[in-house]
């Protein structure tokens, strides 16, 4: 299958990689969209992001948005539109109980903060665990839900700043 794969800074080709097979508790993606976030600008335009350096061959990519194609389990049918949580999350803290996304050992779809990298979903199939899994709602296209990602961290963002009225 072809995957877009970032190898170094402003080094990113097209590759055929193997079709990647869930194992229990994982299901198969057929990609449909996905948006380029400032992360993947940075992982091509500078080689990294941040502290997080392209040591290896790097899929980006963490919003998207597709079809299931296999999920073993059943509890997906194939077909089913669905979009991804782009993160798994590492082991809970005590002090930090509603903050998963700084538990210690997680990772993001796309993100070269892990070795091996976390690979990402500019690629023609994913698979990710279930639980990442988020079955769109009637009536809304796989084409606009590759949005969903980017709106949730600006209405997280506008939640935490509070009170926005009159804000510029």
């Amino acid at each position: 299958m072809d995957a877009v794969v970032i190898a170094a800074r402003q080094d990113l080709s097209v590759r055929d990689v193997p079709v990647p097979q869930p194992a229990a508790g994982q299901v198969l993606i057929d990609v449909g969209y996905v948006g380029i976030c400032g992360s993947d600008l940075h992982y091509y335009f500078d080689g990294a992001n941040g502290a997080f350096v392209v040591r290896e061959p790097l899929v980006p990519g963490h919003e998207l948005s597709g079809w299931v194609a296999d999920d073993p389990s059943g509890t997906y049918a194939p077909g089913t539109p669905v979009t991804v949580h782009p993160a798994r999350f590492g082991g809970a803290r005590e002090d930090l109980p509603d903050a998963p996304n700084l538990w210690p050992g997680g990772s993001y779809l796309g993100s070269a903060s892990t070795t091996p990298h976390t690979q990402g979903a500019m690629s023609a199939s994913l698979v990710v665990e279930r639980d990442m899994i988020r079955v769109l709602p009637e009536g809304l296209p796989v084409r606009r839900a590759v949005l969903a990602e980017p709106l949730a961290v600006a209405l997280h963002g506008a939640r935490r700043a509070g009170d926005l009225r009159g804000a510029r």
